[in-house]
């Protein structure tokens, strides 16, 4: 599968320049990243790690180089047409130290099946998935196949920040991981719930987690909220930052003193 080179469109973001399918999808993706900083973060290393887990075309790996210029990322996509944007991305904003890997994380290496926007006009390449969401019906959605990846075999040395926007797969992931998590020293994960997919369950993901010796902290519709407090329609997001605390932070984390 080839990019459509007559349906892309270069838009303006952050101060860089990307190819992009959908102009509405990207700059929802834009302020999102640039906008709202939601993954922004801290740290005193000048030459970060950062794993990228559906990096799509490139916004929060930009940000990531933005704001930690010196930051080794590694960028993973599925979506093959997706992948060849944030390849071109990469190149073109001459982004140093960037590794673009066309892969999906899963719990098992090897293939695996992957649901696509099939039309540059549907703007559902955001949700792009390895499990079938509401919008993957009709003829709008595409079936292709992926190469996949485990997130333990990625964790072979420390990791600044493992960033997740994996679309349904943030249970099972973290759950193969879960031995090597302690190598990271924050994950910051979008979790997409939905009765279509019940074993990707949130209190899984906390117990995985909070077994790392990371403290989560979890917001919706940008407030912070607590597991009884979820509402959990159908479907619902959440955003979860999870840090690896010192004792005084842990304390300010979890009652929000200071």
């Amino acid at each position: 599968m080839s990019v459509p080179t007559t349906s892309q469109t270069v838009v303006a973001c952050g101060g860089y320049r990307f190819y992009c399918r959908n102009r509405e999808e990207f700059e929802r993706i834009c302020e999102d990243v640039f906008g709202s900083h939601e993954y922004r973060f801290e740290t005193r290393r000048r030459a970060p790690y950062i794993i990228d887990a559906g990096a799509h075309v490139g916004v929060a790996t930009a940000y990531f180089k933005q704001h930690h210029p010196r930051a080794r990322i590694l960028a993973l996509e599925a979506n093959p047409v997706t992948f060849a944007l944030l390849q071109e991305n990469v190149s073109h904003n001459g982004f140093d130290d960037v590794h673009p890997m066309h892969a999906a994380l899963a719990p098992e290496a090897g293939e695996i099946t992957f649901y696509v926007a099939a039309s540059d006009d549907e703007p559902g390449a955001w949700g792009d998935s390895a499990v079938q969401q509401p919008w993957h019906e009709g003829e709008d959605t595409m079936v292709v196949t992926a190469p996949a990846v485990t997130l333990s075999s990625l964790l072979t040395e420390p990791v600044d920040l493992v960033k997740l926007d994996i679309e349904g797969l943030e249970t099972a992931v973290l759950q193969e991981a879960a031995p090597r998590l302690s190598l990271a020293r924050r994950v910051i994960l979008e979790f997409h719930g939905t009765d279509r997919n019940p074993g990707n369950d949130i209190e899984t993901v906390l117990e995985v987690l909070r077994g790392a010796g990371l403290t989560p902290e979890i917001r919706q519709w940008g407030e912070v909220v607590q597991p009884d407090d979820i509402q959990r329609d159908e479907p619902y997001w959440l955003s979860i930052r999870a840090e690896r605390l010192n004792p005084w932070q842990r304390v300010r984390r979890v009652t929000g003193f200071g």
